[in-house]
């Protein structure tokens, strides 16, 4: 009864500072709705076309034109990346090359200059170097090496995507040569071949043609004779880029329900000027309840904010809750938790004021207002410390990619072990004086 006695007490409040309630409800949808309602649902960028771009030089040339082969390559690539080809002066000049030998004359070995340098200075993730004689070592069955230009320092993630596309658009292109040049020495040797063995295979492929009820030719077998099972790992994690919605709402979200901490720094100031803290001194409430009713009056704010920004979320434009509504339950409450153990905290050290700024500044580096693979790597790695990191990207894993309850106990536990360390500290630090 006494903690509940303290919760009701400091709700009513939290809920008569009516500038803080407008910072923690309103101001959310200010932003929330603008940016969903401006760009398109399917991603911050307005071209729904946008393609990575990927500078390519190619040395495989026929008659002014990239040779067969080189250019069923391109066209595989194509479907992946913007490719970059022929570059101009504009780009020789930006990238101080235009007194180079090598861009001389325009060419392949000029390119082949400017692909280097972006991937150098980090423009580019990666580039891609066609050597000469690509299309005539295929046709001859000859092995031929692409050349991959990355910078060492660079993600090698990102490296590893471009890789695996190059190469994968590489075998796409070998294993259909192969099986073409196999398909063609085969009618090779069927011209070769007696009359009598040419009539029984006229005939087979006749009657291959015709369906016959009750047979089934090993010709015309639906049933592939080698068959591909997807399985997906345990432990994968799939990596799905939020689009606008999944991205805007909890990432603003995220970013105002951290505005708890202010919003609870706030409160103690007031009880202190007042005198509250001090004549609660003379009451038989131990400081664990007092700090526990302030945790839970701000804990259900908080709660309520983050519920009215993924309802209106929901029925105002469409976002998917996840598969899991349990364990997104589960997770908005240590979110707003973690959140006001922080806040209490912060009042103990008496941190009232200036805590909007690095709230905001640990909200863009935690990739609440953009994708946080927008980020350089170093910035990534060092979020790791921030509670809105852990946040963010729980809810990703639950609204974006779908995942559930066992597959946020990580972020879970980050942000209880927040809330348990700032609350111990709280208690210890807290002064009533």
């Amino acid at each position: 009864m006494k903690l509940f006695a303290a919760f009701r007490k400091d709700l009513k409040l939290l809920l008569r500072d009516r500038g803080q309630m407008v910072s923690l409800f309103l101001l959310p949808l200010v932003f929330i709705f603008p940016i969903c309602l401006a760009f398109p649902a399917d991603g911050y960028n307005r071209s729904q076309n946008f393609k990575p771009r990927l500078p390519v030089v190619t040395y495989d040339i026929a008659n002014g034109a990239p040779a067969a082969h080189a250019q069923s390559l391109l066209d595989g690539l194509a479907e992946t990346y913007n490719l970059e080809m022929n570059f101009g002066a504009k780009d020789l000049a930006s990238l101080n090359l235009s007194g180079e030998a090598q861009c001389a004359d325009r060419g392949p070995a000029c390119d082949e200059a400017v692909a280097r340098a972006l991937v150098s200075q980090d423009q580019r993730t990666a580039g891609l170097v066609i050597p000469q004689g690509l299309s005539a070592a295929i046709d001859a069955g000859q092995r031929i090496s692409l050349t991959l230009l990355y910078n060492p320092v660079s993600s090698p993630v990102d490296r590893q995507m471009v890789e695996g596309v190059i190469k994968g658009s590489a075998l796409k292109l070998s294993i259909e040569n192969q099986v073409f040049g196999g398909m063609n020495q085969f009618a090779d040797m069927i011209g070769l071949a007696p009359q009598e063995i040419r009539d029984v295979i006229d005939r087979q492929t006749a009657a291959n043609a015709t369906t016959v009820t009750g047979a089934t030719s090993i010709f015309t077998s639906t049933n592939p004779a080698i068959a591909v099972v997807a399985v997906r790992p345990a432990i994968f994690t799939l990596a799905k880029i939020p689009d606008t919605q999944q991205q805007t709402i909890p990432g603003y979200t995220v970013l105002f329900a951290y505005f708890l901490i202010a919003t609870v720094a706030s409160s103690f100031q007031l009880d202190r000027n007042s005198g509250v803290l001090r004549r609660l001194l003379f009451t038989p409430l131990p400081r664990t309840l007092i700090l526990g009713g302030k945790t839970l009056a701000a804990l259900l704010i908080g709660v309520l904010q983050i519920v009215t920004m993924f309802a209106v979320g929901h029925f105002a434009f469409g976002m998917g809750l996840g598969e899991a509504p349990v364990a997104l339950a589960v997770f908005i409450v240590v979110v707003a938790l973690s959140a006001v153990c922080i806040g209490l905290a912060a009042a103990a050290y008496r941190i009232e004021r200036g805590i909007s700024l690095p709230l905001i500044v640990a909200a863009l580096l935690a990739g609440c207002a953009f994708p946080a693979d927008w980020l350089p790597p170093f910035i990534r790695a060092a979020s790791v410390v921030l509670p809105q990191t852990w946040a963010m990207q729980g809810f990703q894993d639950l609204l974006t990619r779908g995942q559930g309850f066992a597959q946020v106990l990580p972020e879970m536990g980050v942000l209880l072990l927040f809330s348990a360390v700032f609350f111990v500290v709280a208690i210890r630090r807290f002064e009533f004086e």
